[in-house]
């Protein structure tokens, strides 16, 4: 994928990348102190080897000290073999003390992964999240220039594990590597290797969305981000000990490299002109972190609605022209922003909740409403999606919705899913049928009870089918009754006990 320097765009201009890009790009490279570089680059490894001497510093600290390894990866999620009710008794002991509240107010409070309320807020928590862990870096080092370097899986060149994560007896790269990945991962392979393709890693379909929420049956920058690219990196890279599971991710030192990364999508999908939500509710949400002092500091959505509060930009950005012309569904979103937004239901399954397990599985959908009649000396509709796009109207599209995604534990892989495929796996798992992919990462229950943030992980997710549906029309292969079809890109994990409950066609 194409990237474009920010401070090129300042010196040289914007031909050929897009004026919507010039304010966001000039203000912020002009304002910003410090930057943040791919870990690929000459300044990215110079940063990657001072990262890598923090990790050290911080696992030597003990659990207790806001500023240890364990601190910081507890406050994204407590691990499920304990809780944390359990690891603040063990660490802090009975008596009152600071750190000890703070480790109260602080651990399992990742937003989007625990409660489903908690999903509007996965970009600036996050965001909120590595630039505190960054200058606490700043001052276990005692060098006030340090910058997290980003891990850039989007393009080609980066697709594995880069290779100081996986040397296990460096003395340098050592304290980088960490043995729950999938083999794959520390064999050096591109991350997608044992179930995927290298288009679950991109980041067109985040950066075609134009609104932050979802509406309706269109999921938003937010959500088609976390559930998607974000989630299938988490997966790809770690098993259910690991990345691919969120009470263990931010254990391994490359989660903070991953969403570095993730920060910088969203900062260029800012930059390319898309807004972020303007109401109080969203803007005034408050979280805590731990200061470079050890001390908690309370953090305001708002101030971290872009990076200068922070005070860092990237060295590239993702041009949205240049995304939006690779990515397949991107004209698509376009048009879905600007349509009506009653949605209408055109077909849905019957059968309740699907349970998803080492084979395809395949599930009906029937008509909810009629098929429009044809127009005079056509042929009539074949089937509920050919009626709907003959008579689709203005910039209305339709969704695939696959609602209420749950499983007992990580599946450690990702689904397939086919409009309309033949019986059997598809030879060519990239083929006219194929919809998308979804992962469970953020629809596995985890934490405990006396979390006040427990709740509800059941997710839901949706994909722009216009075009695809409309090619098989074109070819004759829409179904008269549609199939929808999940497979997994490899055999899940024997308890996961994967879920999904309705699947609907939704015009909106």
């Amino acid at each position: 994928m194409a990237e474009l320097s920010r401070r090129h765009l300042v010196v040289g201009g914007l031909a050929g990348a897009g004026a919507s890009l010039l304010p966001g790009v000039v203000t912020e490279a002009h304002a910003a102190t410090f930057t943040r570089y791919n870990l690929a680059s000459v300044k990215g490894q110079a940063m990657l080897r001072k990262y890598a001497q923090a990790v050290k510093l911080m696992m030597a600290r003990p659990k207790s000290d806001p500023l240890s390894w364990t601190f910081q990866w507890y406050t994204h999620a407590v691990p499920t073999n304990t809780t944390k009710a359990a690891e603040i008794a063990a660490i802090f002991g009975p008596s009152p003390s600071p750190n000890k509240a703070l480790a109260q107010a602080m651990w399992n409070t990742c937003q989007g992964h625990f409660a489903a309320a908690g999903e509007p807020y996965f970009c600036p928590w996050h965001r909120a999240y590595v630039c505190a862990f960054e200058h606490i870096i700043r001052q276990v080092l005692n060098d006030p220039k340090f910058t997290l370097p980003y891990w850039n899986y989007t393009s080609a060149a980066s697709y594995a594990v880069p290779k100081e994560f996986r040397q296990q007896n460096d003395p340098l790269w050592g304290p980088l590597f960490r043995p729950n990945r999938n083999p794959t991962s520390n064999a050096g392979q591109p991350i997608f290797a044992a179930g995927g393709s290298a288009s679950d890693l991109s980041a067109g379909p985040a950066m075609a969305e134009t609104q932050y929420l979802p509406s309706g049956a269109i999921q938003g920058f937010n959500q088609t981000l976390d559930f998607g690219l974000h989630g299938n990196v988490h997966v790809f890279t770690g098993n259910g000990q690991g990345m691919g599971s969120v009470p263990f991710a931010a254990n391994d030192p490359i989660f903070w490299m991953h969403h570095c990364n993730i920060d910088r999508i969203w900062t260029s999908w800012n930059a390319a002109g898309h807004a972020n939500p303007a109401t109080a509710a969203w803007l005034n949400k408050t979280f805590t972190f731990a200061g470079p002092d050890g001390k908690g500091i309370k953090v305001v959505v708002k101030d971290y609605t872009n990076t200068k509060k922070c005070d860092y930009d990237y060295d590239l950005l993702i041009p949205a022209p240049l995304v939006a012309s690779a990515a397949p569904s991107a004209a698509s979103s376009v048009a879905a922003a600007a349509a009506p937004a009653a949605p209408l239901t055109v077909a849905k399954s019957q059968s309740g909740p699907v349970a998803l397990g080492a084979a395809p599985v395949r599930v009906n959908l029937q008509p909810a409403v009629p098929i429009p009649p044809a127009a005079p000396g056509a042929a009539p509709a074949a089937s509920p999606l050919s009626g709907r796009l003959s008579d689709l109207a203005g910039n209305r599209r339709i969704y695939l919705v696959i609602s209420d995604l749950k499983a007992n534990v990580a599946p450690e892989t990702l689904f397939r899913v086919y409009l309309d495929l033949g019986d059997g796996p598809p030879a060519d798992p990239v083929n006219s049928n194929y919809v998308g992919s979804f992962n469970f990462f953020a629809a596995v229950p985890h934490g405990d009870s006396s979390d006040h943030d427990h709740g509800d992980t059941s997710r839901s997710i949706s994909f722009d089918v216009t075009d695809i549906a409309a090619n098989l029309d074109a070819n004759g292969r829409l179904r008269a009754e549609h199939a929808v079809t999940i497979v997994p890109a490899k055999a899940p994990t024997a308890d996961a006990r994967s879920v999904v409950g309705n699947i609907s066609f939704v015009e909106q």
